[in-house]
């Protein structure tokens, strides 16, 4: 229980500070953002509130944050996207409070394989410079109030496995290019404002095996080409 005291910023050396499952509560130290060996951030599953601090930019050796399941609310900083933080590998900030836009300083996180923004208050455009991150196997934004459509940019992302975008406001049509998402498994963008057609590149993802597209506004034949596609086992 109580605080993560903020005297944690005379330990220079240490490279993880894994103190997640807990009860801590009370506000993220901005002083953990000057220990630059960081390499693992791990304080899931606690009662932290306040925002996420700036200084975690400086943390140029960070592979992993995990801030997911607090009551952590503001912005997302754009400082964690900034070009001193480029060995991210692994970011998971869902089921907090947080609110504004996704910053598009996260295109250049081009070593990131997971981003869970999921069951926040986020609101804003899904950055079209999230296509830039061309490691990335999951992409998880559901449950926000995101708005705009699906960027195109993100059928650059071939070695996605799951993209979760269902649950927001998103409009406008499916891009034919998540199509090319060939090693997709799972496909959400179902509770959307999405209309238009079905792309019939949706043939192309041989792998897929969740597709969840309901509560949309859909016009328009259901392609034949998902008829194809024999490792698909939900469909909504």
């Amino acid at each position: 229980m109580g605080s993560i005291p903020n005297t944690f910023v005379n330990l220079t050396n240490i490279t993880t500070l894994s103190l997640y499952d807990n009860q801590l509560s009370g506000h993220v130290p901005r002083e953990l953002g000057f220990l630059v060996n960081f390499e693992h951030l791990l304080l899931q599953n606690n009662q932290l509130t306040g925002s996420i601090p700036d200084t975690f930019g400086n943390l140029n050796k960070l592979t992993t944050l995990y801030l997911f399941r607090n009551q952590i609310s503001g912005d997302v900083p754009k400082e964690l996207g900034s070009l001193v933080s480029l060995s991210l590998e692994d970011m998971q900030l869902y089921k907090n409070k947080l609110l504004g836009s996704i910053p598009n300083t996260f295109g250049n996180l081009t070593k990131l394989t997971t981003l869970y923004l999921y069951d926040n208050q986020l609101s804003g455009h899904v950055p079209r410079e999230l296509g830039s991150l061309v490691n990335l196997e999951d992409l998880e934004l559901h449950r926000n109030k995101l708005f705009g459509s699906i960027p195109n940019a993100l059928g650059n992302l071939t070695k996605l496995t799951t993209l979760n975008l269902g649950g927001n406001q998103l409009s406008g049509g499916i891009p034919r290019e998540l199509g090319y998402l060939v090693n997709l498994v799972d496909l959400e963008l179902d509770k959307n404002k999405l209309m238009g057609c079905i792309p019939n590149t949706f043939g192309n993802m041989t792998k897929l095996n969740t597709l969840f597209l309901n509560d949309n506004q859909f016009s328009g034949h259901v392609p034949q080409e998902i008829g194809t596609l024999m490792n698909l086992n939900y469909i909504h």
